[in-house]
């Protein structure tokens, strides 16, 4: 019998070995420890102190220009999106699906505008802060999801433990552990290994303070030479014989201090009437030499760079011609659609976690939309040339249907 174990063996498959995790020789920038991530939390990019991030909250509601271009971003954004059904075991758990994400949207962000509001809070806090962060909030029987709600960046803070990032909140002088499977935290332009986002406004601080000390001095100026001033001049009169030099003194404040009163009790029709010792002329103001506007335009430009927007969404337009505030505005979409797509993984993991407690299976694709080009009949012309052109490379037999929707976007 030992030949018939010996072919057993040998015909028996070989045991998978699954293999193990290869430490990696380069390391993180955490600086763990450090003075700005305190508590051995992983600090910001370039050493910016955490008290940063409610800056940056002051300056997008103080300075107009800075809170124009969070809120042109925030709009540009919110194109909207479709959300598509797949792979459903049956007709009925197709429409359970359908049933569940529309309650769902309702119910996030504790009910307040459901997804729209989570959605709102979510861009304000991206490209104020640069990091927007959730937490799913689970039923007590654990078979759904309860809520979605949003979660302060600024009190965020990052610790590599074992190998993974683990998220803490800072909360009255308390470390609060994050559950990792259940947050989410979107940093934007993110530096290496830093888990933390930079926000668009860490470049402006210096050129805000130049801007807004311009503007106060424009005013200042503005104020004192832009309108016309009645210049007086008093000529004492001639001092009396026998009188004192004290006596003379008091005489002529006084003349000069009724002069005053006078002047300045004075009404808008009413003539002056003054002895001949009282000249009285008109300096009238002269801009011309003013170049407060030509100042502020170059901060301005800082400030509109600083906010990867172009001019014409803040409603400047140094172009003549429409091919210029059209290419501006195709840069701005392309912008637009690279942040979407983090945008569509959320809401794809949001969908797919809850379709994965619900009896039945299903998954959810979410398709964002996109805003619409300038010319729209050339943006529709283009379309169906593109379309056209796929289904002829399909119908020749050089590519399949699966290749054809790729090419068009549809998978």
């Amino acid at each position: 019998m030992a030949w018939l174990d010996w072919i057993r063996n040998k015909r028996a498959p070989a045991a998978r070995i699954r293999p193990q995790a290869v430490a990696t020789f380069s390391l993180p920038e955490d600086r763990a420890g450090s003075h700005w991530g305190g508590g051995g939390f992983i600090g910001l990019p370039n050493d910016t102190p955490f008290g940063m991030l409610p800056v940056y909250r002051f300056l997008r509601d103080a300075i107009p220009d800075v809170s124009d271009a969070i809120w042109t971003w925030k709009r540009l954004c919110q194109t909207g999106y479709d959300i598509e059904i797949l792979r459903a075991s049956s007709d009925a758990a197709n429409e359970r699906a359908a049933r569940i994400l529309r309650e769902l949207d309702m119910r996030v962000n504790s009910g307040d505008r459901g997804m729209d509001g989570l959605l709102d809070i979510f861009y304000g806090s991206l490209f104020t802060y640069g990091a927007a962060a959730f937490e799913i909030v689970m039923s007590q029987s654990r078979e759904t999801i309860h809520d979605v709600v949003p979660v302060d960046v600024w009190t965020v803070r990052f610790r590599r433990e074992d190998g993974v990032l683990q998220p803490y909140q800072l909360y009255d002088g308390n470390e609060i552990q994050l559950p990792r499977e259940r947050f989410i935290y979107v940093g934007l332009d993110r530096d290496g290994t830093n888990p933390y986002g930079r926000s668009m406004l860490r470049s402006l601080p210096f050129v805000l303070k130049i801007q807004q000390r311009l503007i106060e001095d424009m005013a200042k100026a503005t104020r004192n030479a832009g309108w016309s001033k009645l210049h007086v001049q008093y000529s004492p009169e001639e001092r009396h014989n026998g009188e004192s030099i004290e006596a003379y003194e008091q005489r002529v404040n006084g003349s000069f201090k009724q002069l005053c009163d006078k002047l300045a009790g004075m009404e808008t029709d009413q003539n002056i009437i003054t002895h001949d010792n009282v000249g009285i002329s008109i300096v009238r103001g002269d801009q011309h030499a003013q170049i407060f506007y030509e100042n502020h335009k170059v901060i301005e430009e800082q400030v509109i760079t600083g906010m990867h927007l172009m001019p014409i969404l803040l409603g400047r337009n140094y172009g003549t011609t429409e091919t210029y505030g059209t290419a501006q505005f195709e840069i701005i979409n392309r912008q637009v659609e690279s942040v979407n797509r983090s945008v569509k993984r959320i809401l794809e993991r949001l969908y797919n976690f809850e379709l994965s407690l619900m009896w039945g299976e299903a998954e959810a694709r979410v398709n964002m939309r996109t805003n619409r080009t300038v010319d729209v009949l050339r943006e529709a012309q283009a379309r169906a040339r593109e379309i056209g052109n796929a289904v002829q490379l399909r119908e020749e037999g050089f590519i399949t249907q699966e290749v054809a929707a790729k090419q068009l976007g549809l998978l």
